[in-house]
């Protein structure tokens, strides 16, 4: 399936072992970290859910809601994460993580009062800088406290943050909005952010670093150099780009397509997709770091060898979703949300052991920075423009055909993967 490595391929490297603490002090690190990653994604996404009473209380455009979901948080969170991600790996990452969530959690409560359209982009912009230092300081620390082979699961839990962050956010945000109002709802998540930063500080701790000396800093460019200079790192970014594209059309525009070609009513399709996102690509996450560090045992080639078969998987999926009648196209949702995300486990456990150990921070955060800019950035713009380009000969159906491109984006991906997998034999993770 693999083929065999070109000469391309770099010499092995191999460090010395990470900092190993007692399997009961390495789950509360996870549990409690996973908690962040949750509220993580509940604090981005409960604007979706709270949109439309923000509009009528402060009689705001479709354009303005707009900016506040998408550019106000996504580029900040994008960019802000690599001058972060360089302080964590030269200092303390679990401080940085409390920081973090500390102060994104105060933006969000801050939202609540918030009386004008340049208020709530501030909190926005805030909560996304905020946002931004708790992914790359959780690898880098996670990576410390487990070997090589044995992180994926680890990592798989904290992905596992986003299904439960979206269910959280859209099953549990919709309840207390209708029971408290939208500011309450913005005050009450950030207070509880700020006690879970008190959990945090009392279950985890920083693990010394495995050199027992400090780091060197070196520029950035050197570092960015370094991991590109890696053949199996340029397909894993590569194929993760085109997996998240075909994330952001299948979560950006579902419920358009649910709408417009099905007759389905809003809240019905945002309530399927819901729970397709929440349990399948909870199952889904969680399963494919575990399978992937099984198979990775007997092969190191599957550490992207997996994601290759799962996003390979996910095509034939999102091909039956565009193309089922409704009933068919709910079910096939569950496919798609299964099989595409069960590449992050392996994605993020080769993306740290390839990383130097001063620079484990900031590989996830580069990661995060060019697949959050090419895919969610990219993703739905181009499925809208080509909606719009075949509206006036296929009508309501062009957004079908629209994100037909998300395929595309599978296939890419499960090739860019199994291309990078051929390199996996001469890179010996740490």
């Amino acid at each position: 399936m693999f083929g065999t490595e070109t000469s391309e391929t770099q010499p092995a490297v191999s460090l010395a072992p990470t900092s190993i603490a007692p399997r009961s002090a390495r789950t509360a690190v996870v549990v409690a970290l996973t908690a962040v990653a949750t509220f993580n994604v509940i604090d981005r996404q409960i604007l979706a859910i709270l949109l439309e009473p923000i509009r009528r209380d402060l009689d705001l455009s479709d354009a303005q809601l707009g900016l506040l979901t998408g550019f106000a948080f996504v580029v900040f969170y994008a960019v802000a994460g690599v001058p972060i991600a360089r302080f964590a790996d030269r200092h303390s990452r679990r401080g940085v993580i409390l920081v973090g969530l500390t102060f994104w959690s105060v933006m969000t409560a801050l939202a609540g009062f918030a009386t004008t359209f340049i208020q709530l982009v501030v909190s926005r912009i805030g909560l996304g800088i905020g946002e931004a230092s708790s992914g790359p300081a959780t690898h880098s620390l996670l990576s410390e406290l487990y070997e090589p082979e044995r992180r994926a699961p680890a990592f798989s839990w904290i992905a596992a943050g986003v299904p439960l962050g979206a269910l959280g956010a859209f099953a549990g945000g919709g309840h207390l909005e209708a029971a408290i109002g939208w500011r309450a709802t913005l005050v009450v998540l950030g207070a509880l952010g700020v006690v879970l930063a008190g959990v945090v500080a009392a279950v985890v701790r920083e693990p010394p670093c495995v050199s027992g000396a400090l780091y060197v800093h070196r520029p950035t460019r050197a570092l960015v150099a370094e991991l590109l200079a890696t053949p199996a790192f340029r397909w894993l970014l590569i194929g993760t780009c085109c997996n998240v594209v075909a994330a952001s059309v299948m979560l950006g525009w579902s419920p358009a397509f649910f709408v417009r070609v099905h007759g389905v009513r809003g809240a019905t399709a945002g309530a399927w997709l819901g729970a397709a996102a929440g349990i399948g690509g909870l199952v889904g996450t969680l399963l494919g770091g575990n399978v992937a560090q099984k198979l990775a045992q007997l092969d190191r080639r599957w550490w992207l060898g997996f994601p290759a078969v799962t996003n390979a998987l996910a095509a034939p999926m999102l091909f039956l979703f565009l193309s089922l009648p409704t009933n068919g196209a709910r079910w096939a949702a569950f496919g798609v949300l299964f099989f595409g995300p069960a590449m992050l486990g392996p994605v993020m456990t080769v993306t740290q052991g390839i990383a130097a150990p001063d620079a484990r921070a900031f590989a996830a955060a580069f990661l995060t920075l060019v697949y959050h800019l090419v895919g969610w950035g990219l993703g739905p713009l181009i499925v809208g423009a080509v909606s719009d380009a075949l509206m006036p000969r296929f009508g309501v159906e062009s957004l079908r055909y629209a994100m037909g491109l998300g395929i595309v984006a599978l296939l890419a991906s499960a090739t860019a993967f199994a291309r990078g997998a051929r390199f996996m034999t001469r890179v010996e993770l740490h």
